[in-house]
This record gives structure tokens, sequence and C-alpha cells, in this order.
């Protein structure tokens, strides 16, 4: 398969508004809990599934699993306090056994900030992780929890990936903002995109127990993909980008006249 071929991410509309997602992508979802990434991160897993590719989800971070367990599905759970070295070798020797076109979930990169007590070795991790699985063709999830990670920290994370996505959430809609897609334009790509919920479940292991989590029209549509339609988050948004006109304040003919007869009285005194 070609690089740079386009891929379908499980979510219809994302693909629609990122002309496609491409092998050899590192998504990056900037995001306010691991709940949003989860409600991206599993469409984009299923589709992986069906359509055959090898999915890997790399597990590491003190949150709940991104991914359900799957037979399907390759986990690697590392820890990531055995230090930046060990840990970076051990995802980079994954990677490799993996091979070209694999397709991965990474947990919550914040859990590297936690593990290691520093933005710049998590930094580090992905600024020489990213550029290795461009080179085999892959596509990969991660995400950041935004807030949480110095001004420096997220801009070499920024310049590094190919597509960079802020998501934010407002009840139970999730909205998508792309801010940085490599080698792709469109007139409406960095806008803001809502992402439609309806029927899509959650599932979360946490210990023995599985918990589903649907939305409230599960029952119409179990399996149903996101649906993202390409209007703006909100009225706001219509009404920030409206131009606005201005017209010129119309004098008065009391104040016109005034000003002519102290004008007068200034050129005779002279």
């Amino acid at each position: 398969m070609a690089a740079f071929e386009r891929v379908r991410s499980g979510m219809e509309g994302l693909d629609g508004a990122l002309d496609s997602i491409r092998l050899g992508d590192n998504v990056v979802w900037q995001v306010s809990s691991v709940d949003e990434y989860r409600r991206v991160a599993i469409p984009f897993a299923r589709q992986a599934l069906a359509d055959g590719r090898r999915l890997v989800y790399v597990r590491f971070a003190a949150h709940p699993p991104i991914l359900a367990e799957d037979p399907r599905v390759e986990t690697h759970e590392l820890d990531p306090a055995l230090g930046f070295e060990s840990f970076t070798g051990e995802v980079h020797r994954i990677i490799a056994e993996a091979g070209r076109e694999a397709f991965y979930v990474f947990d919550c990169l914040s859990g590297l900030q936690t593990a290691w007590s520093a933005d710049l070795m998590m930094g580090n991790f992905f600024v020489v992780t990213c550029p290795y699985l461009f080179e085999l063709d892959t596509v990969a999830f991660f995400c950041l929890l935004r807030r949480e990670h110095s001004y420096a920290t997220v801009a070499r994370i920024r310049e590094t990936t190919q597509i960079l996505i802020d998501l934010h959430t407002d009840a139970e809609t999730l909205y998508a903002h792309p801010l940085k897609v490599w080698k792709r334009y469109s007139p409406t790509m960095f806008l803001p995109h809502r992402l439609d919920p309806e029927s899509v479940s959650v599932g979360v292991d946490v210990g023995d127990h599985f918990l589903v989590r649907p939305s409230s029209s599960v029952a119409k549509k179990t399996d149903a993909d996101f649906r993202i339609s390409f209007a703006r988050r909100s009225s706001r948004f219509s009404r920030s980008s409206s131009s606005t006109r201005w017209t010129p304040a119309r004098l008065r003919p009391s104040l016109v006249s005034s000003w002519m007869r102290r004008s007068s009285s200034m050129s005779a005194s002279l």
C-alpha cells in the first residue's frame, strides 16, 4: 500500500473534515479528560479491526484502559517507572515487531509526565517515537491533557506530529477543532466541527467488570459510528466570524452651526 494513502478513522465526518487520515499520521488529541479521548479512540480501533488491520494497544498509564480486552488487539503493558530509556526502547521494540502499516492506540501521554515528573522527558519520548511510526506508515492515536503541560512541550509535540486536534465537550456533545493537519487543506478544515455522540458505547475494564455507558439513543442504533457535521460549534462562532459594518455617526445641524460660529469668531479675532 502506498505511503500517505487514505485510511478510514471509524468516523466518517472526521475523514471528510481532515481530507482523511493517511498512512504515516500520528494523531494527537488535546482533551480535558481521558474519557473524551476514549470516545474517539474506540471508533478508530473498531474500524481498524473491521478493515483487517494489525491493532496494537500500548498500555502504560494509571487511568482505566482506553480499549477493552479483545483477542484481536495486541495489548502491551509497560511500566514507565523503569525509566525513560528502558521504556522508550521497549516501545520501539514493539513498533519494530509490528512492522509496517500497523495501527496503534496509546494511553494518555500525560501519564508519562506523572511517572517521570518532567514534561521534558515526555516530550522527548514523543519526538523520538513519532518519526519512527511515520517511517513505517503506521497510524497512531495519542492524547494529551489540556493545561497540564508547559507551552514549550506542547509546541514540540505540535511541531512533530502530523495531526493535532483540540477535543472539547459540551454536555453530551463533542467538538473537534483541528489545529494542525499536515499537507492537507480545505476551506473548512480548521473550523470547529461537532461530533455527534449518538449510539457510541464507551467500554472500560474496571477490575473484573466491564462497564458500558451507551448514549441516550443506543437502542436505535447500537453500533453506529460517530457522525460529524460541518456545522460550527455554536452560534457564537458564527457571530464572532461575521463581519461588522462601520457606520459613521451623523452630525446634528445644531452642532454644525455652533462649530461654524466658533470658527468665524476665531477668524475675526485674528
